[in-house]
């Protein structure tokens, strides 16, 4: 059964009243099933709002509990693209810049996976965007990478992010968009002041990038 608790099972049932009625019988809304997923975790997951506040109202409720990827339900939140939720989370206390495993905040994610309108909310929140993950990425080297321009935009414009910043083998984001072929970004990165000479640990300069991957 994966370790699930009754609890976790009514959620995944979308079962309010039941949810209602174990925590009122003192259920453990902190209980981790096999995953490491709270019962947070999955509510969040699974975009039940409803239930993310019935669990919260609960003293007690762990918001920054983290599951076996070292992911809060903010993180989910940000991953899925859930902008209730994650102001929900931010509300009742969730740290905006806590990291996960491979050391990606909530704001990471949600510039990974292009998830614009919850990295809005995060930025107002004032999330540290400046935060290096594994390998040194920032938040700007991941919205680069997947080609996300309007998060990109908002990074540089509004964010004041680095655009020379380099990973651990050297990569700039305008390196890893050139290297993927994301023309925008690569062109809006320019625009904007990047340094083209920049060279990798390969030593090579963006440009040599672009026409080593046939872009």
């Amino acid at each position: 059964d994966g370790g699930d608790s009754l609890l976790h099972r009514s959620i995944t049932w979308a079962n309010e009243e039941a949810v209602k009625f174990l925590l009122l019988n003192n259920a453990n809304p902190n209980h981790a099933n096999a995953r490491g997923s709270t019962p947070l975790h999955l509510a969040t997951e699974k975009h039940l709002k409803p239930l993310v506040e019935v669990l919260l109202s609960r003293r007690g409720t762990n918001v920054n509990a983290k599951d076996e990827d070292q992911y809060t339900a903010l993180h989910w939140a940000a991953q899925n693209g859930d902008e209730a939720i994650t102001r929900l989370l931010l509300d009742r206390g969730a740290a905006i810049n806590e990291t996960d495993g491979r050391g990606r905040t909530p704001a990471h994610l949600a510039c990974q996976h292009g998830q614009e309108n919850v990295f809005r909310v995060l930025l107002s929140r004032c999330a540290d965007i400046q935060i290096k993950g594994k390998d040194n990425w920032t938040a700007l080297h991941f919205a680069a990478w997947q080609g996300h321009l309007g998060i990109v935009k908002l990074l540089i414009k509004q964010a004041g992010a680095d655009m020379d910043s380099q990973t651990r083998d050297g990569c700039t984001p305008l390196h890893l968009a050139s290297k993927r072929g994301q023309y925008r970004v690569a062109r809006i990165l320019i625009e904007l002041g990047a340094d083209v000479h920049v060279t990798s640990a390969g030593l090579d300069t963006p440009l040599h990038v672009a026409a080593e991957t046939g872009h």
